[in-house]
């Protein structure tokens, strides 16, 4: 489940992402009220098998059964503050009414790792990539989108607004690129070609780690034309630990 909103008095109205029908949402009626059979299920991230009735404007969730819960996820706050920015850019890129399963396979992947093997700085870098992908708007990373020349070592740059890398000579040439390591290059070209296991072995030191996530977060927001909310909530996380501003992120269990 990517996101929950409360409506009306007591319901939910709750936003999917499913293997076959893609996104979409549904009213869950009375799920705030603490006799509801069905609220305890529908926690964002949760995997869940729903049962569905056509509503008036949205379908209506008539029964619910949780697959996954992804305990040890929740029981961290980074972990929990990564899974929400995944479900928060998925809700943005990935359009309604739409079969897209490889976006389906990515999250559910990315929120199995989290819950098993903690935070990894790949995981979001590689779900920002594919998701970019899977929208239609993966960058170009062979070939200078101004002039076509194939890139490779020396100076590089990428463009947001060109979407992809452009050579030495051209880069230059544009207002609004900014330069792109070799290292750089090397790890996006890595997670457009492997899959999920296999980019998880990808070791990132911090500044490679710091210029991925400045990349591509430039190119989702000149895509979605905003930034993601929860984006300023990891950075709050990530100052906090730097200046040792809380001593552990675990949220007790109640």
């Amino acid at each position: 489940m990517l996101r929950s909103l409360s409506v009306m008095e007591a319901d939910r109205l709750v936003t999917l992402l499913t293997p076959t029908a893609g996104k979409l949402r549904a009213t869950v009626r009375g799920a705030r009220r603490v006799t509801s059979r069905l609220g305890g299920h529908l926690d964002v991230f949760n995997r869940v098998s729903l049962n569905l009735t056509k509503g008036r404007t949205f379908d209506l969730v008539t029964g619910a059964e949780t697959i996954e819960a992804f305990a040890e996820l929740k029981r961290d706050l980074h972990r929990i503050a990564l899974a929400l920015y995944l479900m928060e850019l998925a809700d943005a890129i990935v359009p309604e009414d739409a079969p897209h399963p490889n976006a389906y396979r990515l999250l559910l992947e990315s929120l199995r790792s989290l819950n098993e093997s903690g935070s990894n700085p790949v995981i979001p870098r590689y779900v920002e990539l594919r998701l970019l992908e899977e929208a239609g708007y993966m960058p170009e990373l062979r070939r200078c989108v101004a002039c076509d020349a194939e890139v490779g070592a020396g100076q590089l740059w990428y463009g947001p607004e060109l979407g992809g890398v452009l050579c030495g000579a051209c880069g230059g040439q544009q207002g609004k690129a900014f330069t792109l390591s070799v290292d750089a290059l090397k790890a996006l070209r890595f997670f457009a070609g492997y899959g999920f296991a296999d980019a998880l072995r990808l070791r990132l030191e911090p500044a490679l780690e710091e210029e991925l996530e400045a990349l591509l977060s430039v190119a989702l927001q000149h895509v979605l034309e905003r930034g993601m909310a929860s984006s300023g909530f990891l950075d709050h996380l990530r100052r906090l630990r730097t200046d040792g501003g809380y001593i552990s992120s675990t949220v007790a269990r109640p």
